[in-house]
């Protein structure tokens, strides 16, 4: 039984990195690690309804290989052994690969995502795929938060960031085009990383808006999020023509903020007082460090950007309605009972943008980019909500507008799950230089781990 109550000190997110000198002495394996998760997956499946298929015999089959390399002192990279969720956006061999979609019902691809690949040679541990809304836009989806089930846990990676946030796997991927990474990790109470755009390869993924669309990683740590990220990149490299993930394989050490820029962004007149509130405090508990805030009246280039993020939500419709009309628009001419009413309607706003104006969308973000080059050289990292709110109440997949901006951006964001409204989840953010994702990290230890003490 779900009980609401979550604070973020006591909360018990599920961690492997640590787990890996256990497995070296022979005093924990991978094997007995991953049915740890199957038990507290079963414990809570019927409510959150976080998994689309969960491959029991074939993660086992890993985890014993895992076991035997650990005992043999031949482990072959750091994500050997571990335990990882995949969206179901993402392309598996050897399960279905369905896109949250009937029209894809029973889909079996012939190949692995190249992150699923590099996940698999590094040895780790596929357990199964998790719920997806419909091509990452459509509806919501059945999952539900694992702090109250009343809530929704946000999208489109709504199973992922269930699974992880509810401790019964230590990492998991997503995917975000708008929110669908920061948002569901700071409804859920995951730590998640949407690195700079291209930095991880997206090939084997379904993309509605190409320009915007991430692989989101989600863990129980900052240092799994980062083991795992690295591994992938490391291996698959970035989006063909980007040059991947910049960083050690090993998490970085945390670095102490010297400065942090404040974002309202167009989300802070949505924010709910009591959320307001709770930031509030948490930056002035950063502030009484001796860790320099500025804000927008402080700076007239922080007041330039944030004039730039009250349009973000305009500019963010703009780029993603003109690209993901391929291929939504054929399925609804030949399928149209079964396209959801939200993609119905973001295909019927996409009939009236021009070329012309998707260019000039393009221009925008192209200045926006530069303005953000720029500030980013003032401070060590930009702060902000990862939401609004909690998740609400319901079904409504919550608000994306504090997630906008770094879409389009493509610079690299952090969630961290250190705020407890209404007795649930919500996430800090920050915002980093353009592949400054390791350094963004080690900023983010510091504030969640060594101040906060997650």
């Amino acid at each position: 039984m779900i009980k609401p109550g979550y604070a973020p000190g006591t909360h018990s997110l599920m961690t492997f990195h640590d787990s890996v000198p256990a497995f070296r002495d022979g005093a924990d394996t991978p094997r007995d690690y991953l049915e740890r998760c199957f038990e507290k997956i079963a414990a809570i499946e019927d409510e959150v309804m976080a998994w689309e298929v969960i491959d029991h015999d074939g993660a086992r089959e890993a985890a014993d290989a895992a076991t035997r390399r650990y005992r043999e002192g031949r482990t072959i990279s750091p994500v050997d052994g571990m335990p990882v969720g995949i969206k179901d956006l993402i392309e598996t061999f050897d399960m279905p690969t369905e896109f949250g979609s009937t029209l894809y019902s029973g889909h079996q691809p012939l190949r692995d995502a190249a992150t699923v690949d590099a996940l698999r040679r590094g040895g780790a541990v596929i357990i199964g795929k998790t719920v997806t809304v419909t091509f990452g836009g459509g509806d919501p989806a059945r999952t539900r938060n694992p702090h109250d089930t009343r809530r929704t846990p946000g999208g489109s990676s709504s199973g992922t960031a269930a699974a992880v946030g509810a401790g019964t796997v230590p990492a998991a991927l997503g995917t975000h085009a708008r929110g669908s990474t920061i948002r569901p990790a700071s409804f859920c109470g995951a730590f998640a990383l949407k690195g700079t755009y291209g930095a991880i390869n997206r090939q084997g993924v379904f993309s509605a808006a190409d320009s915007m669309d991430h692989i989101g990683v989600f863990g129980g740590s900052l240092s799994d999020v980062w083991i795992a990220a690295r591994h992938m990149a490391r291996l698959a490299g970035g989006d063909p023509g980007h040059p991947g993930l910049f960083g050690g394989s090993a998490p970085p050490a945390a670095i102490r903020p010297m400065r942090l820029i404040r974002l309202e962004t167009a989300g802070w007149t949505q924010t709910d007082e009591a959320t307001r509130d709770a930031f509030e405090a948490f930056l002035a508990a950063l502030e009484a460090t001796g860790i320099e805030i500025f804000g927008r009246g402080d700076d007239p280039a922080i007041e330039s950007c944030e004039e730039v993020f009250a349009g973000m939500p305009e500019l963010w419709r703009s780029l993603y309605r003109f690209e993901f009309q391929w291929p939504l628009r054929q399925y609804r001419e030949r399928f149209p009972d079964q396209i959801p009413p939200r993609l119905l309607m973001g295909l019927k706003e996409a009939e009236g943008l021009s070329q012309a104006e998707y260019r000039e969308a393009l221009n925008r973000r192209v200045r926006f980019r530069d303005l953000h080059r720029q500030l980013a050289q003032r401070a060590d990292a930009f702060i902000t909500l990862s939401s609004p709110g909690p998740g609400p109440i319901g079904t409504d997949q919550g608000s994306a507008v504090f997630n906008e901006g770094s879409s389009v951006l493509g610079a690299p964001a952090i969630s961290l799950p250190v705020l407890a409204v209404e007795n649930v989840p919500v996430g800090v953010q920050i915002l980093g230089q353009f592949d400054g994702d390791e350094r963004l990290l080690a900023v983010a230890r510091w504030i969640a781990e060594d101040h906060f003490g997650l």
